[in-house]
């Protein structure tokens, strides 16, 4: 992996062996006729840089204006139940599936997939370094040590407390522990500005190079 340009830099890689994986859902077979749709998508796709790349060339060849409208996975979610979006961009396959046997969705489909990382200070003060998310975890809850949470229902957020669980430190995260409540940008900002560690997805993360 190429290192970006950063004062700071992964701690733990490779987090879960299925790591992220976004799965396209279409809310809407008559989408298709549309010359607009509206996709609802999970922060850290959008704030990859993934659609960037790809929505000019679809705009370009199919005449298909798309609207990204970038929310947490459950949010996301919930706009495709009310009939707000047509195409689902998440990362909950869990929700993902009983959205389909609710009837919401037509298809579902694995599209691509990234992994997890455990972004911190370039000196890693907590000694978190390697590959055992576990063993991190506990040092930083031991530690108290600065850990920035999304804290807003993402596929992320939900991610992140499954390995806080894992560590049997879901009831004591240590007191550094803070809830943004925002996306994968804002919370990698945030980590930074402040000294502190946070869970990220790799594509978000190499976007922001922070």
């Amino acid at each position: 992996m190429s290192k970006p340009v950063s004062s700071r830099r992964p701690i733990v890689r490779l987090l879960a062996a299925a790591g992220l994986v976004t799965a396209g859902l279409l809310g809407s077979v008559a989408a298709q006729a549309q010359s607009s749709i509206v996709v609802a998508s999970t922060t850290s796709t959008e704030q990859s840089g993934l659609f960037g790349h790809l929505l000019p060339a679809f705009t370009r060849d199919t005449s298909i204006q798309v609207k990204v409208v970038a929310v947490g996975t459950g949010q996301a979610i919930d706009m495709a139940r009310r009939g707000d979006a047509d195409v689902l961009f998440v990362h909950d396959k869990v929700k993902e599936e009983k959205f389909l046997a609710d009837g919401f969705g037509v298809k579902r489909f694995d599209v691509m997939y990234n992994d997890f990382v455990l972004i911190g200070p370039k000196g890693d003060p907590a000694g978190t370094k390697g590959s055992d998310i576990v063993a991190a975890l506990k040092k930083l809850a031991a530690g108290n040590a600065p850990f920035i949470s999304r804290g807003d229902k993402s596929g992320t957020h939900a991610a992140e407390l499954r390995f806080w669980k894992m560590a049997g430190s879901d009831e004591n995260k240590g007191s550094g522990y803070k809830e943004c409540g925002c996306g994968m940008g804002p919370a990698l900002n945030i980590a930074a500005s402040s000294g502190a560690y946070v869970l990220a997805d790799r594509g978000t993360w190499l976007n922001f190079k922070n």
